[in-house]
């Protein structure tokens, strides 16, 4: 099968599975709009809350960490919903705990993609100058510092990690030590969100205000760090010219 064919394939699964997602969130949110209006209006949200969860069973826990690992694997997909929505579902950590359980499934499904499949996977979601000048970076080029490079920025918020997931397996880094660092460097940002999540539920907006507006600097901060990382290949390019 030729690259363009398998990036043709990959894309048409992706936005199915998109759309898929999608359907899931609008049939939830109409099936479930009065007990989430009436959750929202009582005087006692978390107990309601946890009500309501007990109610959904084992489903709910399901379909949380399946929606995360989706996002992960569709790359355009954005993750903050899922993670507000687990905060707000079960709380500050055991929804972070979901999340992260579905971070892990997800990177490792686009790992195993990747290794099997090749560049076709990254190009279906991401340019390729964008790829050739996370390749051509010297701390991804040997497994040591791709390992500290990469928690780091995982570490930050604001940092393209799902296209950093997509590239790690063009790294020396050995699969179980990726999927380890990266979940490892996920957790904080995701734990935050969540809590912000719970906040909102319990009516503490000012919390959740702070929370976000934490991420917020971190974003600004891991916009730029990112750009004086990504730069750095350019210009050494610039100079063997």
């Amino acid at each position: 099968m030729s690259a363009r064919k398998t990036k043709t394939i990959i894309r048409w699964t992706a936005w199915t599975a998109g759309a898929l997602l999608l359907g899931v969130v609008v049939w939830f949110l109409i099936r479930y709009a009065p007990d989430l209006w009436a959750i929202f209006r009582s005087n006692n949200s978390s107990a309601a809350m946890k009500d309501f969860i007990a109610g959904l069973g084992g489903w709910g826990v399901l379909v949380l960490v399946l929606l995360q690992a989706l996002q992960i694997a569709v790359a355009f997909l954005p993750g903050e919903p899922v993670e507000l929505s687990a905060g707000i579902l079960y709380g500050g950590f055991w929804g972070s705990v979901l999340c992260l359980i579905g971070v892990l499934l997800g990177s490792a499904l686009v790992y195993w993609a990747v290794m099997k499949l090749g560049h076709s996977v990254i190009e279906a979601f991401h340019d390729g100058r964008s790829l050739q000048k996370m390749r051509r970076l010297k701390a991804f080029q040997e497994e040591k510092s791709a390992e500290a490079l990469t928690f780091l920025l995982f570490l930050i918020p604001g940092v393209p990690k799902d296209f950093l997931t997509f590239v790690a397996p063009l790294t020396p880094m050995k699969p179980h030590r990726f999927l380890l660092i990266s979940t490892l460097g996920r957790a904080p940002g995701m734990f935050i969100t969540t809590y912000a999540g719970q906040s909102i539920l319990s009516g503490n907006l000012t919390l959740a205000a702070i929370l976000y507006g934490i991420l917020l600097i971190g974003v600004i901060i891991g916009y730029f760090f990112y750009r004086r990382v990504t730069r750095q290949p350019d210009r050494a390019k610039d100079r063997e010219e």
